[in-house]
């Protein structure tokens, strides 16, 4: 979910000085006397008295399952920690803006559930308290073990200016975006897994120059990346060690440094393979303008490889119009690809650690139903909570089988497991952790789960390249400069790689990119990765 700015300067500043004026004692850390927080087995101190109500903006996942006090998870988590919920939701594509006329009237729930991003914004201009003096290992020890204590996960978390605003929702898995290939036709041509890019381009040649799907050689795209839909079209610059997101703004960290990718010695090696590639038909010809080209591909038997979300490419094996047009259909996940053999194989593409979705306290909230809130914050990141918001209630919508939580056949049949998910309030956007447990549980079958887990199992990822937060000093001249930047970059990298502008030109376009001020907004990149570096340290 992505969020525009939501306030004018002067709308944010009339919410700063409201929220503020109104509690000018926030995030006073509980006293010794406080009701004990959760311990990681989610056991609750405390005798039960009359109920806490605490009012809850949560986005629904679905239109049809709008959240309210009796939805499986918010019920069940009511009862456990006495709470009393006053729930206000909307469909997660609206509440924008719901956050947009409640923010600024200055009127919303004691606790907020929106992206981390917009949690954060607002933190710093005064509407959500600071957590960090709530947090202890005495207090909110799940909190702490999971969060606190993992620096990646506090970087990730804070603000620009260091602070907790918001308890975030942690990714059960770092794969993403993998290398898929059909072995079939590797099979069918005698050939090995490529580990190198020049084994990439040999066996991308072959599928090119053979007859693999039964309608003549050259009948099929040997290597599909996704633009249009997707923006994932630059993943193998991983064999050059270097990222090239645009969603990123085409930054990288790597050695404490903050880059702008582009302009590195690597970036032009690999978009001259790429153009080289492109120029020889083993890239889908319309890839720039088709959408969804990795389905129109796979789907229609044409893709002989892809760099794509690894569990959703290995789950078309079971899909029947695939199975239809081949039934020997088997795409395998493989390494990302190196330059020189024995090389050892990473990619930059993975979730971060933390999921772009949190929740915050109003900071005009009761300070004892702040301490409630922070205890119901702990208990959802404790083992007992992470089962509620992953697999819901025992013996209704899961059992443990070995050990494990697994599914019962109300969640997996019916109208499927994702919609059951959703409308009963599992993963909810909220601050919470997802499990592996979850995500194996997911997949239809054992083969599927093992190629999703891959790159976890192994390991096979670079340092996570972060997008750093800005201060409000910076961002001025950041976004005065980064979006003809950022424009002229996606456009002419693509324009090298289709040939519309020759490769030749490549140091002249360095050069126009540094004309436009890059220089400037790598010394403000690489002042936010200091500080974003020293979190929690």
């Amino acid at each position: 979910m992505k969020f525009k700015k939501l306030l004018s300067i002067g709308l944010a500043a009339s919410l700063l000085l409201g929220v503020v004026a109104c509690n000018t004692d926030s995030g006073t850390k509980p006293t010794d006397g406080d009701k004990p927080a959760t311990s990681d087995s989610g056991e609750q101190g405390g005798d039960k008295t009359e109920p806490v109500n605490i009012s809850l903006f949560v986005p629904s996942r679905l239109p049809e399952a709008i959240y309210n006090s009796d939805t499986m998870t918010f019920k069940a988590l009511a009862e456990k920690l006495n709470i009393k919920f006053d729930i206000d939701s909307v469909v997660q594509s609206e509440a924008n803006e719901y956050l947009t006329t409640s923010l600024s009237a200055g009127e919303y729930p004691d606790v907020v559930a929106s992206n981390l991003s917009v949690i954060n914004e607002y933190g710093l201009l005064g509407a959500f308290d600071k957590l960090d003096s709530y947090l202890s290992a005495e207090k909110t020890p799940n909190i702490n073990k999971h969060l606190l204590e993992n620096q990646v996960v506090y970087a990730q978390t804070a603000a620009s200016d260091g602070s907790l605003y918001g308890i975030p929702m942690q990714s059960a898995i770092r794969t993403a975006m993998g290398y898929l290939i059909r072995q079939d036709w590797l099979d069918k041509l005698d050939l090995k897994v490529p580990e190198t890019i020049d084994d990439w381009y040999n066996v991308l040649t072959a599928f090119k120059t053979n007859d693999l799907n039964g309608e003549g050689a050259g009948a099929v795209t040997p290597l599909v990346l996704d633009r249009a839909w997707e923006n994932y079209y630059y993943n193998f610059a991983d064999a050059w060690g270097i990222e090239l997101n645009p969603n990123n703004d085409f930054w990288l960290a790597r050695d404490g440094k903050m880059e702008y990718a582009p302009l590195l010695p690597e970036a032009k090696e690999f978009i001259t393979t790429m153009a080289k590639w492109y120029k020889e038909g083993l890239i889908d010809q319309d890839f720039v303008t088709r959408e969804d080209t990795n389905n129109f591909h796979i789907l229609n038997n044409t893709a002989g490889a892809t760099v794509y979300w690894t569990g959703y490419v290995a789950g078309m094996n079971n899909n029947e119009e695939v199975k239809a047009n081949d039934p020997n259909t088997n795409w395998q996940v493989v390494n990302p690809p190196v330059l020189k053999a024995g090389q050892e194989p990473k990619t930059y593409s993975q979730q971060a650690e933390v999921v772009p979705f949190a929740w915050g306290i109003n900071v005009k909230t009761d300070a004892a139903v702040k301490d409630k809130i922070v205890e119901m914050f702990d208990y959802v990141y404790s083992d007992e909570g992470s089962l509620l918001f992953n697999f819901g209630i025992e013996g209704e919508s899961y059992e443990i089988k070995d050990g494990k939580p697994v599914y019962t056949e109300k969640v997996t049949g019916g109208e499927g497991s994702t919609t059951y998910i959703r409308t009963n309030g599992m993963q909810a956007l909220i601050g919470m952790r997802q499990m592996p447990e979850y995500e194996a549980a997911s997949t239809p079958d054992e083969g599927v789960r093992k190629q999703l887990f891959f790159y976890d199992d192994n390991d096979l990822f670079f340092p996570f390249n972060p997008s750093v937060p800005l201060n409000q000093d910076e961002k001025p001249t950041y976004e005065e400069k980064m979006g003809a930047i950022k424009t002229k970059v996606d456009e002419d990298l693509l324009k090298f790689v289709i040939g519309t502008r020759d490769i030749a030109e490549y140091d002249n376009f360095v050069k126009e990119v540094q004309d436009l001020g890059i220089q400037e907004l790598i010394d403000i990149k690489q002042a936010a990765y200091d500080r974003y570096s020293s979190v929690g340290k």
